[in-house]
């Protein structure tokens, strides 16, 4: 593993329904898991919260998601953990912002990472944030 260590995928302050992907993080090259914590700080309104965590194979150009994480109008703080050695049977179709409230998909992971922030509703003083300690 190239690097190794906890990153900042999202501190992003909650205003207005958003469906919004953060830069990537990237030259995670020979990542083989990954444990992504996202945390909502509530403040009020709002509806719905998700975390979609991908990966891509293709420089970014493909998004995969290997995680969502979903909250509803109260703040709160959810861990997963996603492993690249998890042999994967059947082909994983890539979906960008698609997966399944509080799944994973583990067997796949590429060099980057990268986290998509969609919410409903008009929220007031809320923060999400979202770590993933890679190794």
């Amino acid at each position: 593993m190239l690097n190794p260590g906890t990153y900042a995928l999202a501190d992003r302050a909650i205003t207005t329904a958003i469906n919004e992907a953060q830069s990537p993080i990237v030259d995670l090259e020979g990542m083989t898991a990954v444990t992504i914590q996202a945390r909502l700080a509530y403040g009020s309104g709002g509806t719905t919260a998700k975390v979609y965590v991908a990966t891509s194979l293709d420089n970014g150009l493909t998004w995969v998601d290997v995680a969502c994480l979903a909250f509803g109008p109260a703040g709160g703080v959810k861990v997963v953990n996603v492993s690249g050695l998890t042999p994967k049977g059947i082909p994983v179709v890539p979906t960008d912002g698609a997966l399944a409230d509080d799944t994973t998909v583990d067997g796949v992971l590429g060099d980057r990472l990268r986290a998509r922030i969609v919410t409903m509703g008009t929220y007031s003083n809320s923060i999400l944030s979202v770590r993933a300690t890679i190794r």
